[in-house]
Formats: structure tokens, sequence, C-alpha cells
């Protein structure tokens, strides 16, 4: 097994709202190997962003309150790291893309000021000279200069082409793919240990999608980059990732090989996720939903949060929390039907 990068244990978030308390995340557990691909899927609402958000303590606090858990990044945990010294980390190790390119490049801006700044704040966050040497440190002209080769390095890594002359261009005379690009150059600007994509091809139609996930997964070979990938699209697991970690209300109900979920899913709820793929052969009216609602976060079923919902419930779920059963190498399901430590 390799080394864990990321191991996040039994982190519980919630959220103050007008109705009460929302206990978003109920008990997290996940583990991402260096140098794997994990997908963290999930319908909408169950927590996958806000452990996304959680990772670099991007959540603002107050509203949202960690209660409990560790997110341990190479034996770190950043739960406890000084809040002044977290910009500087992000910076050093962390990168991530967001969904929707249109809303997270300035239009006002040019492609050059924008990635530009990008790789400049990284080196100002990256950087430490001794107080002695700060004479020889190069111009801000200088250093702009350097940002702009890397910029442009940037581009051509993530295959948008004629990067000298495109950097000058503005976002809207991008299209979507190409936008979608720039956001993945500048997380790439700090060289990061771990690239947290959210939702990055939502906004992209199939074709493009298609290419932008062979993009991410190019550039794990080229730079050895570990990846958390989500997404609420099975098809999209199957086809980019290495490993796959199943979301319900809160909680990672399974987490496995990609091989494995797919030829032998465990959890009650992954089960029905897979049923309601629709294939090939899938006939008119033959997909299988689950039936049920989600939980409502302010009060939250006790024990398993699916027990409700489960075609295969047991006595205990509506009181006990299911601990991690062992299916096989790598694979984990939170369930009782696999006792703990089995």
């Amino acid at each position: 097994m390799s080394e864990a990068l990321l191991d996040i244990q039994d982190l519980h978030l919630e959220f103050d709202t007008f109705d009460g308390v929302a206990k978003v995340l109920a008990g997290v557990n996940l583990t991402l190997e260096r140098g794997d691909v994990l997908g963290l899927v999930g319908e909408t609402g169950c927590g996958k962003s806000m452990t996304a958000l959680a990772i670099p303590r991007l959540i603002s606090m107050p509203p949202g309150r960690i209660t409990n858990g560790q997110i341990l990044f190479n034996g770190e945990d950043l739960l406890q790291r000084p809040t002044g010294s977290m910009q500087q980390f992000r910076a050093r190790h962390l990168g991530m893309i967001f969904q929707d390119p249109t809303t997270n490049l300035n239009p006002l801006f040019t492609i050059r000021e924008q990635l530009v700044d990008a790789v400049l704040y990284q080196q100002a966050n990256v950087k430490s000279v001794p107080g002695r040497w700060r004479g020889f440190l190069p111009s801000a002209r200088q250093m702009r200069k350097e940002a702009q080769s890397r910029a442009i390095e940037l581009m051509g890594l993530v295959g948008i082409p004629d990067a000298e002359l495109r950097i000058n261009d503005y976002p809207h005379q991008f299209s979507g793919g190409m936008r979608q690009r720039v956001l993945i150059a500048m997380a790439l600007a700090g060289e990061p240990d771990l690239l947290i994509a959210d939702e990055p091809t939502t906004a992209l139609d199939v074709t493009i999608q298609a290419q932008i996930l062979r993009l991410i997964r190019s550039l794990v070979h080229q730079l050895g980059l570990t990846v958390l990938l989500i997404t609420h699209n099975l098809g999209v697991v199957a086809n980019t990732c290495d490993k796959v970690a199943v979301m319900y209300s809160g909680r990672v109900i399974e987490q496995a090989p990609v091989r494995d979920l797919f030829h032998q899913p465990a959890h009650p709820y992954t089960q029905g996720l897979i049923r309601a793929v629709p294939s090939g052969s899938t006939s008119r009216g033959g997909l299988q939903g689950i039936p049920g609602l989600i939980p409502n976060l302010i009060d939250p079923p006790q024990g398993c949060r699916f027990h409700p919902r489960c075609p295969q419930v047991l006595e205990h779920c509506a009181s006990q929390v299911p601990g991690p059963g062992a299916i096989g190498s790598d694979h984990l399901a939170f369930c009782h039907l696999y006792p703990e430590g089995a």
C-alpha cells in the first residue's frame, strides 16, 4: 500500500441556520494515498463539496463549526495548524479547481493579469528569504517577467494553443473548455501535492468534459499529482479514477478501488446508485430508483442515516452508527451487514 497523503478521520461539521443546526458532515472517514486519483461521489447535498472545502480550511466559521475529527496531511493535523499559516500552506501544497469557469475568472482582466498574479501569489507565499539576503532579491519587474514566462509555460502544459498570444485575451474570448484549462493552470501554479477538483466539468458539454478529464489524468502521470475528484457522475469515476468513495448524508459509506466497487458494490446505497445508471440494455422505464427521501440534516435519523430507505435494514441500524467492515483489499463498507473488523 502506498503512503497516505490525506487521511480524514471522523470529521464532523455543523452549520448554524435559521431553522437550527445542520449536521452537514457526521463522521467523514476518507483516505487518499499519494499518486492516486480518488473520486468522491454522491447525490447533491451529501457533503462532497463541504468535505473538499474543509481540507484547506476554506469554510467560513461562523456559521460553520468543526466539532470533531482530524484532517491529516502528510501526518500533520491541519485543524491544529495556526490560521495565519494556512495561506502559505495552501500555496505550497494544495490546488483547487471549481465548478464553473465562467464565474471564477474576472471578466475585467486579461488572462495574463490573472494567471501571472496566481504565479506571483504562489511565489510570495512559498519563498522564504533570510533578512540579510533580501537585498539580492530580483526586482519587481524581473519577478513579473519570470512569472509571465511561467504562466505561458502553464498554459502550454494544459493544452492551450498559441499561449504567447492568447495570454493577452480576456476570458470572454475563450470557450468554456479553454477557461477551465486556465483555471487548471492557476491551480498548478504552486506545483501542489494535492489537486482538489470540485465538479470541474459540470458546466461543459460532453465532448469538452472528456477532454478536461483526459487532461487531468495526463497531468497525474506528467507531474505525479494526487487528485481528489468530486462528482455525481459514476461514468466520470469509472473512466478517470483509481479509487472511489461514496458519500451519503454527510458520511462516507463505502470506499474501494473503482473496479471492485462497480463489480462488487457492498453498501445497499451504492448498489442502488449503480442500478440507477442506464446502460445499453436498459429499456424505457427500466431504471430502478431508490425509494424515500434524503434526510433532513437538521434532524437526521439516528444510527445509519440510510436506514429509513434501506431494503436490507437490520434492527440495530436505527440506533448504532456502523463502523468500517472490510470487504476485500482496500475495500471498506460502513454498514452493519459487514461487521466492523470482519
